[in-house]
């Protein structure tokens, strides 16, 4: 057995109580069972200084924390929640006769091979009473409480098309409808079919797309989910409206809202994709603000997973006066090596501060968050094994739900596997994220710098009093995602006069929302894996849209000077000098450097120029003020511009020939004395350890732009 854990929430301050949630992970997770002897694991807290284990860098490395005494637990299976629904308690029990159900449905998967539940009555403990519906080849069906079909309709639903279901039962006779909204060939108007009576006495809660619940201790777990959108579903019980569910209220939340006027409001688990759009769509709209009743529908996946669920298996309290940094829990069992739960301690709020901050990425790591390789790529990493083996961990934003759509929802109160210090990447085969942050922060480190860390979740969260106080602001390798607030924040301190060290790629580029843990992204326009059905591209949490930051009018190059221009996983290059970085106003970056070139060397893919490159353009909102002080070497035939880049196919667009394929080295002076340095590169970091003129530009900068601030112009 392997075990493996997460903690409550990533950003912590000294003081505080980390709770971590830990879990047996053998070849498959299958539950809870007191029968099972726990595993035993020590626990404690260190330090993470260093991930990657390449040998030409510095290796592993940890220090122990002290004040965090081991901790000896035991460690059973934990159950992990998978699948979204509503649940809505105490609507029953009838009082009258017949029973109706009613709803909308567009099903994604209606011939998925396994019974599905579209919506039905529960007992108070979740057993079915009454419930309409899917079997394994798409056919609606009644089933009761025994698990008995008194009615399954002939035709089967098809992919992707709306219908309105109808079911009635009572004592006397039942009845059950499914009528598609767009009739094709073949729909000779609704499928109907009737059957004998029924006993319905003991409903009292309504579930959407789940067949039956299980109450536990951490909430009510699903079995029988389906994959699809259900809108406007009714309870009636004779004449009364025992409860109507209108999605499109309050869809930034997890209510669901019951209109019936007996405020029987119901809940929805595992977040399903809300603000989706109805039967009624009819493309006039740009989103919900404009007409909320068009987007009445809520898609539920049967693989839906934003929180595991795990009960607490440690707590442990972190000393009052422990130092910024990365830390960890380390699980130890004696077995294999230890797993290693990072999370992130800032200052304090009120304390005093460093004179850097470094910002990590953490919305980046979560929508990342547990990214499989594809079938097609080798399986580089054990953890990689780890995650084939539960799929329950959840998925990134970057991958699709089994029924195709789009994963927009991520969090991380779940084991996060890529999420680990001696991660490397199945893309790259190098530390990616996490692991090439540690790099950043291991080499200020060596170089005595005294440096802060905050991650995103803490400046979304307060603002720009997040960055008050800090002379230099160094971001990690790949902030792509951030939330308006992030930018409000970054703009509003460079323009009052602090340094922006923007040391990666494909930095501040999609649209980002976050509520409650999770962060959300509706894809389209840019570079993507999926794309958002249409209509369906403003985001839930917020209502605003969705897509990329300069669709929005703010493009990262206002706010570094360079913007996402391409991307690919070939050998990385390193940069040539251009003739301003050697006049009096520049050379001083490159004090030290011999030479005109930088970073042919490094421990992500080869060379500081690689992964994903950013560029300097006015066209795209890159201030004029911008100097472009160095350009990456050419690319190979692995690196091509990226599509929001290109109007049409008009030949080779490989690092080979374009010129829209490279990295720019910048810096960005503001009025109020601040300035922004950038690299354009994800590889970038990477270089940091094996210095051919890497470190020494990034040296020369840092120590300029502290020089500067504590000059007075901040």
């Amino acid at each position: 057995m392997t075990i493996v854990g997460y903690t409550d929430r990533f950003s912590y301050q000294p003081g505080d109580t980390v709770v971590g949630m830990l879990g047996r992970a053998g070849p498959q997770l299958v539950g809870v069972d007191d029968s099972v002897d726990a595993d035993v694991v020590d626990v404690d807290v260190v330090r993470l200084l260093h991930g990657d284990t390449d040998p030409a860098g510095p290796g592993f490395r940890t220090e122990p924390v002290p004040g965090t005494p081991v901790r000896r637990v035991g460690v059973a299976e934990q159950q992990t929640a998978v699948g979204s629904f509503m649940h809505a308690p105490r609507v029953g029990p009838p009082t009258a006769e017949p029973v109706e159900l009613d709803c909308w449905v567009w099903p994604t998967r209606p011939a998925s091979g396994t019974d599905c539940g579209v919506l039905g009555l529960t007992t108070a403990d979740g057993a079915p009473v009454l419930a309409v519906t899917l079997d394994g080849a798409g056919r609606a069906g009644l089933v009761v409480a025994d698990g008995d079909v008194v009615v399954r309709l002939e035709r089967p639903m098809l992919e992707r098309r709306w219908y309105r279901i109808r079911a009635t039962a009572s004592a006397a006779g039942c009845e059950l409808s499914a009528e598609p909204c767009d009739p094709v060939p073949g729909d000779a108007g609704p499928d109907r079919l009737a059957g004998p009576g029924v006993a319905i006495a003991a409903a009292r809660d309504v579930v959407v797309a789940a067949l039956a619940l299980k109450h536990t201790a951490a909430g009510p777990r699903s079995s029988g989910n389906f994959d699809g959108k259900v809108e406007r579903p009714v309870a009636r019980f004779g004449p009364v409206t025992a409860g109507e569910w209108a999605f499109e209220r309050e869809s930034d939340s997890d209510l669901a809202v019951d209109v019936s006027g007996r405020g029987r409001h119901g809940r929805l688990v595992n977040m399903p994709a809300r603000a989706m759009t109805g039967h009624a769509w009819n493309g006039d709209t740009a989103g919900p603000r404009d007409d909320p009743l068009q987007y009445g529908a809520v898609h539920f996946h049967a693989d839906d997973m934003i929180d595991a669920g795990w009960a607490p298996g440690v707590r442990i309290a972190l000393p009052d006066g422990l130092a910024s940094g990365v830390y960890a829990l380390r699980l130890r069992t004696g077995r294999g090596d230890p797993d290693h739960v990072p999370f992130v301690v800032a200052p304090p709020v009120d304390g005093p501060r460093a004179e850097i901050a470094v910002l990590l990425p953490s919305f980046t790591y979560a929508a990342y968050a547990n990214l499989r390789p594809p079938t097609d790529r080798p399986v580089r990493d054990p953890h990689d094994h780890l995650l084939a083996a539960h799929p329950e961990f959840g998925s990134s934003t970057y991958d699709r739900h089994g029924d195709g759509s789009g994963v927009c929802y991520a969090s991380l109160a779940r084991p996060v596997l890529t999420l680990r210090p001696t991660y490397r990447s199945w893309l790259t085969g190098c530390p990616r994220h996490f692991g090439s942050d540690l790099s950043l922060l291991y080499w200020l480190r060596a170089n005595g710098h005294r440096f802060d860390v905050i991650t995103d979740h803490d400046l979304h969260a307060a603002g720009s009093a997040a960055l008050d106080g800090y002379r230099v602001v160094v971001t990690g390798s790949h902030p792509e995602y951030c939330s308006a607030q992030m930018l409000d924040a970054l703009d509003t301190y460079t323009r009052c006069g602090g340094c922006l060290m923007y040391l990666g790629g494909n930095g501040f580029y999609w649209v980002t929302s976050f509520r409650s843990g999770v962060v959300e992204v509706r894809r389209y326009g840019g570079t993507r894996t999926w794309d958002g059905e249409p209509g369906e591209r403003h985001h839930s949490t917020t209502g605003e849209p969705g897509g990329l930051w300069r669709d929005r009018g703010r493009p990262p190059n206002a706010l570094t000077g360079i913007g996402m221009t391409a991307q690919g996983w070939g050998p990385a290059t390193g940069y040539r000098r251009t003739p301003l970085s050697f006049e009096p106003d520049w050379s001083w970056v490159f004090d030290g450097v011999p030479g005109d070139v930088v970073g042919t060397s490094g421990l992500v893919l080869g060379g500081a120029s690689g992964d994903e490159l950013d560029r300097c353009d006015a066209g795209r909102g890159s201030p004029p003020q911008t100097a472009v002080l160095a350009s990456s070497l050419p690319h190979g035939a692995e690196y091509h511009a990226v599509v929001e880049d290109v109007l049409a196919v008009d030949g080779d667009l490989s690092g080979l020939t374009s010129p829209l394929v490279r990295s720019d080295m910048t810096i960005t002076e503001r009025l109020g004395g601040g300035a922004v340095f950038a690299v354009g590169s994800i590889a970038f970091v990477g270089s940091l350890l094996v210095d051919d003129g890497v470190a020494t530009v990034v040296r020369n900068v840092l120590e300029n732009f502290l020089a500067r601030t504590r000059a007075g112009r901040r």
